[in-house]
């Protein structure tokens, strides 16, 4: 089977483009660091697709709400226009955000993506990944790099990319005309705050949330469940792990 992945060189696409070499699939990168853009994508000779290239910052698709409708809208109609004319399977990344999509730009563009999905097409509604590679500006990597100035009162359902790259796995062995969209997440939402000691700071800033962001993006992870997926690793362990050198 020949794979179409988008963003194959992010931090998702990177671990699933590994793992699906990994078990013998045949892989086709769509990724700007490769000069592919997926403005030009094409579905030709391609037996699957997982679309996971887009724009993901809650808070600069406020300050250009109009690149965040370009590349995660307009491109991802076409993706999902071109995989259905041609009877493809496509599994897309939608976003936790969908639950409160008109809080931001951002959210928008994911929730119309999954109204514009046909059938056979799927949205992958990842909560907070972290894991080894994930961009440093991300939570998990500034608490391990020591570069966190403060934190905030949300709860945050932290899912490990290793998780993430099952629950695909998983996904792409379905008939998955049965079900639009899956939550990928834990299912246990973790106090962003608590966090704190355990990466060994003792006196950060607790502040409050931006309104673009939403309290509690905890998953409803009972339909992956349904089809065996059950997430392997804990945040918390993991954080500890990382910041006192154990082996994890």
């Amino acid at each position: 089977m020949k794979v179409g992945i988008t963003g194959s060189k992010g931090f998702i696409g990177s671990y699933l483009t590994k793992a699906l070499l990994n078990s013998g699939y045949t892989i086709s990168e769509w990724d700007l660091k490769d000069g592919r853009d997926i403005k030009d994508f094409s579905v030709s000779g391609l037996d699957y697709v997982v679309h996971l290239a887009a724009y993901a910052n809650v808070r600069q698709s406020i300050k250009d709400p109009q690149k965040y409708w370009i590349n995660n809208v307009e491109y991802t109609t076409e993706i999902q226009k071109q995989c259905h004319y041609n009877q493809v399977p496509l599994l897309y990344a939608s976003s936790s955000c969908i639950h409160r999509w008109w809080l931001s730009p951002y959210g928008t563009t994911k929730k119309v993506n999954e109204e514009t999905a046909f059938p056979n097409q799927v949205a992958l509604r990842f909560t907070t990944v972290y894991g080894d590679g994930a961009r440093d500006t991300m939570l998990i990597p500034k608490l391990l790099d020591g570069s966190v100035t403060y934190l905030t009162n949300h709860i945050r359902d932290f899912v490990h990319v290793d998780d993430v790259i099952d629950a695909i796995l998983i996904l792409m062995r379905q008939d998955i005309r049965l079900k639009r969209a899956y939550d990928i997440g834990t299912g246990t939402g973790v106090l962003v705050s608590d966090l704190g000691p355990i990466a060994g700071y003792s006196d950060l800033t607790i502040k409050d949330g931006d309104p673009c962001e939403a309290l509690d993006n905890t998953a409803d992870n009972s339909s992956m469940k349904d089809l065996g997926w059950e997430p392997k690793y804990d945040v918390e362990k993991y954080v500890h792990v990382k910041t006192s050198g154990e082996n994890i």
